[in-house]
């Protein structure tokens, strides 16, 4: 090639002239690639874990079942103690209103569980999330308390013989939360099955917080 302003003979892709530095507008030379990086970028945080519902429950009437037995004895007890005391030859053989005494006294017991059942079924509730466990009693006024799954210790289960024959107990959750050490799970069906189930939540939940700080 040659110089455009002076025609002196130049290198092929010159950019300057060497006798008069006049630009000839050669290619510039291509920069440097850049320096791969190595170990790899870090990756970004992974998103937080979206909350779900994982469960609901409640307080069971078959935890009143002792109650209900002790009605239905009851019940029972005194419709007899009445045809005996009202047999023929008796002093209340001829007292109407005794009839009318037994049928006041003798439902007591059951409709005081059947109202005491209701009650808690109403105003006791119970919720697992994939990060949290909450306890919900009241009805109108209510108190909420509630544990993360990451916080729990140890999780139990309490059931009597009588608990037992109707399948329902109490789960105990221990934690290291100071405001909520210990939360009872109190007349749940199936308590066994329901501590399995917490008790992988637990679980599930302690890994998902060792993956995020390994990243």
């Amino acid at each position: 090639m040659f110089c455009n302003k002076c025609g002196v003979e130049l290198p092929e892709g010159s950019a300057f002239c060497n006798k008069c530095g006049a630009p000839q507008g050669g290619a510039a030379p291509a920069e440097a690639p850049a320096a791969a990086i190595t170990g790899g970028a870090k990756p970004p945080d992974a998103a937080p874990q979206k909350e779900e519902d994982v469960w609901r429950g409640g307080y069971s009437p078959r935890a009143m079942g002792m109650a209900f037995v002790g009605g239905a004895v009851w019940l029972v007890a005194l419709w007899i103690g009445y045809f005996m005391l009202t047999r023929k030859g008796s002093w209340f053989a001829d007292k109407g209103w005794v009839v009318y005494v037994f049928a006041v006294l003798s439902p007591i017991p059951l409709l005081y569980a059947s109202a005491v059942a209701l009650w808690r079924r109403l105003t006791i509730h119970y919720r697992l999330t994939t990060q949290r466990l909450f306890v919900q009693v009241g009805l109108i006024a209510r108190r909420i308390e509630e544990v993360e799954l990451i916080r729990v210790d140890d999780v139990t289960t309490e059931q009597g013989i009588v608990e037992r024959m109707f399948d329902v107990g109490t789960v105990k959750v221990a934690s290291s939360d100071t405001s909520t050490p210990e939360l009872h799970l109190v007349g749940l069906r199936g308590p066994v099955s329901t501590k399995e189930m917490l008790r992988h939540q637990v679980q599930e939940r302690r890994k998902r917080i060792v993956n995020l700080n390994q990243v």
